[in-house]
């Protein structure tokens, strides 16, 4: 690119992540929100819009969708969208088509944004302006007290800050390795404030995310042939947690395990999501193979609930669409996994896979892929795509190399 083009490129990419960290006031206390929920809106109907750009383009070079390696993305994400849309004509829920749309729309932002070349230079500036914003909320911090637990800012509850940290955290260290001394130092800087403000806001469940990124970096460090079989053992993971968690709270453990739970973390172990997650279930288990309905929320099926969701993507998925829905949904994960096996010598797809591995943990206990806290999921599946679009264009440049010495 030449520097106009490299100019147009950056401040573009920066309009991009802007709006996504406007996005954010969707989730906050502030006035504000309504206008972030249509920014974000705009956002997806924009990724919609580039989804067919990019169609048109690979049909007038008439190149085959299945020759850039990410075939088991694109398939088990269509097949993911055609049992969503036929599961919903099976339920008849034609009354209520606002959800299945937006689930689409999310779709087609994870599809176009790993069909975005994002250069390092942009990589960089997402990372620069995620320290700026934890500099801002550690003085937000600073002036609302210095609270060492349950801080939020502006962000309505102080577990969506703990994930939103940990979404700027990611660009911080995928520019780090990279950066000269100086850019070293602040971004450690921005690292070290990210972790200490994920540890005030008390967000275990970012903590466990936080957690699975370490030892899936320790694991990759010593073998990539094991840590391909860290998706299984995650998944086999999320399966058991549910099933303890839930037969925990009932046992004579429940008083002694809470209590430890209060010592360490400032928060009951036992939340309530144990009693949720078991009604859930057997609601789910009334229609086990084609769910409910998109979008589903507990007190259509719990009287008096307070939940605003089942804290449980996997539970969520299952009441929606059944084991149907289920398997589709874990086929695309699959997916999404072997395609970011392909090429874990490039930093950004190395990153990418840890935190994919620590963002499905972290579904364990919130929802944020698809409906709840909408702008972290759009943050989650930006850090999955660029793993992809890694993988995308280091592919196409090999592709372009060996061409050019045949």
């Amino acid at each position: 690119m030449n520097t106009l083009q490299t100019r147009l490129y950056l401040m573009l990419s920066g309009i991009f992540f802007g709006f996504l960290l406007f996005n954010v006031f969707d989730v906050t206390i502030l006035p504000i929100r309504e206008i972030a929920f249509t920014t974000m809106e705009w956002m997806k109907y924009g990724a919609l819009l580039y989804i067919g750009y990019i169609l048109y383009e690979m049909r007038k070079a008439r190149r085959p969708i299945s020759d850039n390696g990410l075939t088991p993305f694109y398939s088990s994400l269509g097949l993911f969208i055609v049992i969503s849309i036929l599961l919903h004509v099976i339920n008849g829920n034609f009354d209520d088509n606002l959800a299945l749309i937006d689930m689409l729309l999310t779709f087609a932002f994870i599809a176009a944004t790993a069909h975005i070349r994002w250069e390092a230079s942009a990589i960089i500036l997402f990372a620069q302006m995620s320290l700026f914003i934890v500099v801002l909320i550690f003085f937000h911090w600073m002036l609302s007290g210095m609270p060492m637990s349950d801080f939020q800012s502006v962000i309505r509850n102080p577990n969506i800050l703990g994930v939103f940290l940990s979404c700027l955290l990611f660009f911080q260290l995928v520019a780090f390795g990279d950066a000269n001394k100086w850019k070293k130092a602040l971004y450690s800087i921005g690292i070290l404030l990210a972790l200490f403000m994920i540890y005030t806001s008390s967000a275990r469940a970012v903590l466990l995310l936080l957690l699975t990124v370490i030892a899936a970096q320790i694991v990759l460090f010593f073998s990539k042939r094991v840590f391909y079989y860290l998706f299984y053992a995650v998944l086999a993971f999320n399966l058991l947690f549910l099933v303890l968690y839930s037969t925990l709270a009932k046992s004579s453990m429940f008083t002694r395990l809470n209590q430890w739970s209060v010592e360490n973390f400032g928060k009951n172990l036992f939340s309530g999501r144990q009693d949720i997650w078991e009604t859930a279930f057997y609601y789910g288990l009334e229609r086990p193979l084609t769910g409910h309905k998109v979008g589903i929320t507990p007190d259509e099926y719990i009287k008096g609930a307070h939940f605003v969701h089942v804290h449980n993507q996997y539970l969520q998925i299952f009441l929606e669409s059944g084991f149907i829905g289920l398997a589709c949904f874990i086929l695309f994960l699959f997916g999404i996994w072997k395609v970011l096996q392909k090429n874990l010598d490039v930093k950004i797809v190395r990153w990418s896979a840890c935190f994919f591995l620590g963002i499905l943990i972290y579904q364990n206990l919130e929802i944020s892929l698809f409906f709840n806290i909408q702008p972290i999921g759009l943050f989650h599946w930006l850090i999955v795509s660029l793993g992809i679009s890694g993988v995308l264009f280091s592919a196409s440049e090999r592709k372009r190399h060996s061409s050019k010495n045949f």
